[in-house]
């Protein structure tokens, strides 16, 4: 509004008082050429003033579950993870189970029981999805171990780090992602490490050690991969997310700690990426999401702390449907999975 009115003050001392001589004809056409302009001003706005992107602006679109035991319900949703058909796997860490919705939030399935054996679970952390072959992948913490199952909750295989170079009970994954062609990826906070498997759980490399140099990291914690195979990490600690290649091999990085635009706190757990290799970022701290390019460039933020529709309280997760847009998104604190569109 404030533009608008500047432009007619400018309007009128420029063109209306300093024209007041001018032929008549003359006249009119400067200020039909300058009322033209205007409208070309209100349909493409400078970028000075905002430029929008398409699906710039996320609104809040719907929310389910509370707190509880029943379907549908969660204590401590912490995880969740979107298949190629649209189904959300939620893991749902204080009932030691996964639960599966369909996109709207109709509950379908559940699995899992607290305990040690095949499909129970202790400290059930993350989820992923290999949309290759439809199979289902956990991590937990007091287990030290990762399960696969098929989408309905059937248990397949799982494996351990026993060969991975380190004590087994040192490692601490906490978040996974599987790759296009089924290859499985560990974020390891307890070695400040990343480690790749194969889809049967063959161990097959690892990269970083504790620092706060490019490839080091402080807490590794959130990790997605892109339609190119390109690997992104929350580095927590270190306030930043960092990109590699598939072999890990250091590409860039960006973040500092702080509030705001491009800046996080330390507890940044939550990493997504939509179609067009956008990359989310969920501060859990701050209760905000920030969207930005592959390379790091800043688009938007949206998100506040609080329980009403579009906050959020102690977020953990964050998962994007690449066929709708949707993002949805792990409200921990407040028992509910919170949906968003363009």
């Amino acid at each position: 509004m404030e533009q608008i009115i500047n432009f007619f003050d400018f309007f009128r001392k420029n063109i209306i008082d300093n024209t007041i001589n001018f032929p008549f004809l003359l006249r009119t056409i400067l200020v039909v050429l300058f009322l033209s302009i205007f409208s070309l001003f209100l349909v493409f706005p400078s970028s000075s003033y905002g430029q929008q992107t398409p699906g710039e602006n996320y609104k809040f679109a719907y929310k389910w579950g509370e707190e509880g035991e029943n379907n549908g319900n969660f204590k401590v949703p912490h995880s969740l993870a979107i298949d190629k058909l649209g189904f959300v796997y939620v893991t749902d860490t204080g009932n030691n189970r996964v639960q599966k919705f369909d996109s709207n939030g109709s509950f379908i399935t559940t699995w899992g029981s607290k305990g040690s054996g095949d499909g129970q679970f202790l400290s059930l952390h993350d989820i992923a999805i290999d949309n290759k072959n439809n199979f289902v992948y956990t991590v937990e913490l007091d287990n030290h171990r990762v399960q696969k199952f098929d989408s309905n909750g059937k248990f397949i295989s799982k494996f351990g780090y026993e060969d991975t170079g380190g004590e087994a009970e040192t490692r601490s994954p906490h978040q996974l992602y599987i790759d296009n062609v089924g290859n499985v990826y560990l974020s390891d906070r307890g070695n400040s490490e990343i480690l790749k498997f194969d889809s049967n759980g063959k161990f097959l490399q690892k990269w970083g050690k504790r620092g706060d140099q490019p490839g080091e990291f402080n807490k590794p914690h959130g990790i997605v991969i892109d339609s190119h195979g390109l690997i992104y990490v929350t580095d927590m600690g270190n306030s930043r997310v960092q990109k590699f290649d598939s072999n890990g091999k250091f590409i860039t990085m960006w973040g500092s700690k702080g509030s705001g635009e491009e800046k996080f706190s330390y507890s940044i757990p939550g990493l997504g990426v939509d179609a067009l290799d956008h990359i989310y970022v969920l501060d859990r701290l701050d209760s905000v999401i920030q969207k930005f390019d592959s390379n790091g460039k800043f688009i938007t933020m949206w998100g506040s702390k609080g329980k009403d529709d579009g906050q959020f309280n102690k977020p953990e997760d964050i998962a994007i449907n690449h066929k709708t847009g949707k993002i949805y998104v792990t409200d921990t604190k407040n028992s509910r999975i919170q949906v968003f569109e363009p």
